[in-house]
């Protein structure tokens, strides 16, 4: 059952941590070239000792057509994103037997695309962690398996960061098995429903208009939500 993996950050480290402990067939490990974190040698590290991979590529590979021939000629079971900063786009997308799947820091239908701690917090919406296949939009794929959030007025922007990328890892280890072989059911993102939300959207929600005005409770989750060192504030 061969694997393709494209793990960045934290989460990448533990998404190949667990698989390298059970020993899985990665027969490709994607890097993300930024090195988000500073745990990519980890990562390749990780991937040596318990994997029966493989070999390591950086994200550019991903839009070679020669590699993407030869991951075709392959036969790849799944392609796992674990914390991916970077869209999937042309033939690659349809190279695994069964696709490709992407764990969201959101409760999807809500709050696709970027920064959805700080979104969670400021639009009020469900907070929580999405197992979900990838198509050609972003964040728009069926899902495959979720897990919500309880949060409290002493969260902030970091601690829901946080506890979004502990729950994300534990959501895939209680799903691999299923995942792998194709139990769990692919559920459909609502038409219309949920909210997206680019990554310039957070600097305009970000500004407080001290003569504007406004509800406490709006005013303190702003602020709480831009709470995560070293990143600007509110």
């Amino acid at each position: 059952m061969k694997l393709i993996v494209a793990a960045s950050d934290y989460v990448g480290l533990k998404i190949i941590e667990f698989l390298s402990d059970r020993r899985a067939e990665v027969g490709w490990l994607i890097l993300d070239p930024k090195d988000r974190g500073g745990h990519n040698s980890k990562i390749v590290q990780a991937y040596r000792k318990g994997t029966r991979g493989g070999a390591v590529e950086e994200a550019s590979a991903l839009k070679n057509p020669k590699f993407v021939s030869s991951l075709s000629r392959s036969r790849l079971r799944l392609g796992i994103l674990a914390w991916w900063p970077y869209l999937l786009r042309g033939k690659v997308l349809t190279v695994p037997a069964l696709g490709w799947v992407n764990l969201h820091p959101a409760y999807l239908p809500y709050n696709r695309g970027k920064h959805p701690n700080f979104w969670c917090l400021v639009d009020g919406t469900p907070p929580g962690v999405t197992l979900h296949a990838v198509d050609r939009g972003i964040d728009t794929g069926p899902v495959l398996a979720q897990k919500g959030l309880e949060i409290g007025w002493e969260d902030t922007g970091e601690t829901v960061y946080k506890k979004l990328r502990d729950l994300a890892v534990d959501l895939f280890r209680e799903v691999y098995e299923r995942m792998v072989s194709d139990g769990l059911p692919r559920v459909p993102q609502p038409k219309g429903a949920g909210s997206f939300h680019a990554s310039h959207e957070i600097e305009d929600v970000s500004r407080i208009a001290l003569d504007a005005p406004t509800k406490a409770r709006q005013l303190f989750n702003v602020i709480r939500a831009r709470m995560f060192p070293p990143h600007p504030t509110a």
